[in-house]
């Protein structure tokens, strides 16, 4: 990721913070005009060229989406405006600041719970996997696909984002896109994702401790994302980012016969 990137989505995330007065439907309509601009390489390329200002990005809009509302226009336009290290970055600065908007109209839990949920489902399907990371598919034909499964199981405001982040991967599985968007919601309200793979369900004694030992480590609070895996037997294996703090018995025992066959 370049520089300009680098600084333009945290100039998307402060904004992401002050938006105020837009709907759901706005943050579609954002989401939409992502996947237009997509379509069209050439307009991609010439709007998130730094070498036009502003105003012709504008004019650009105005020619190719006119017909955009006004509400998702100007949430558009806080990404156009700012300067990008190539053009897919644009696209990823369109699916920051919907994704973070999304997070400021929704509940924060129900969002990033649902989001997980779809990730998960999608990744125990190996030909669902295939089929949404396709690079033949259309972008249509994945945003049904995500409608027929999700539709009736989620938010409307959890399927916007499923399905554009379906929709438009930028490289990613889908999943694995669904997880950095579950990421970007739960750092949108200060707080970072915790995968924690248990055996049994946590009691609420236990989900408080390791909530303290995350914010302890991390300086923040982070949401649990309670996962049950048989195989760890007992006790946790717990993953921030790249970081996995593993405490699980089957790790244990895994350890012990190392040291006895040594």
């Amino acid at each position: 990721m370049g520089a300009q990137t680098r600084e333009s989505l945290a100039a998307v995330t402060d904004r992401a913070q002050s938006v105020t007065g837009v709907t759901q439907d706005a943050v579609s309509g954002l989401f939409q005009a992502g996947r237009a601009i997509a379509a069209y390489p050439s307009l991609l390329s010439a709007l998130a060229d730094p070498g036009h200002d502003p105003a012709d990005r504008s004019t650009l809009l105005d020619g190719a989406m006119g017909s955009l509302p006004a509400a998702s226009r100007q949430l558009l336009d806080h990404v156009v405006e700012l300067s990008w290290s190539a053009p897919a970055d644009l696209l990823a600065g369109i699916e920051h600041l919907g994704v973070r908007v999304s997070a400021g109209l929704a509940d924060v839990d129900t969002l990033a719970s649902e989001l997980l949920q779809a990730s998960r489902v999608i990744r125990g399907h190996a030909e669902l996997q295939l089929a949404l990371s396709d690079k033949r598919a259309t972008t249509e034909s994945k945003v049904s696909i995500v409608e027929a499964i999700f539709s009736k199981k989620v938010d409307p405001a959890s399927l916007a984002v499923i399905a554009h982040v379906v929709a438009q991967p930028r490289g990613r599985r889908a999943s694995d896109a669904l997880q950095e968007a579950a990421e970007l919601v739960l750092d949108h309200d200060g707080r970072g994702l915790a995968e924690v793979q248990v055996a049994q369900a946590l009691s609420a004694a236990q989900h408080k401790d390791v909530g303290a030992l995350l914010q302890k480590k991390f300086g923040r609070d982070h949401y649990l994302d309670v996962v049950m895996t048989p195989e760890v037997i007992g006790g946790a294996r717990i993953r921030v980012g790249d970081l996995v703090m593993d405490g699980s018995v089957s790790t244990q025992l895994n350890e012990m016969r190392l040291q006895l066959a040594g």
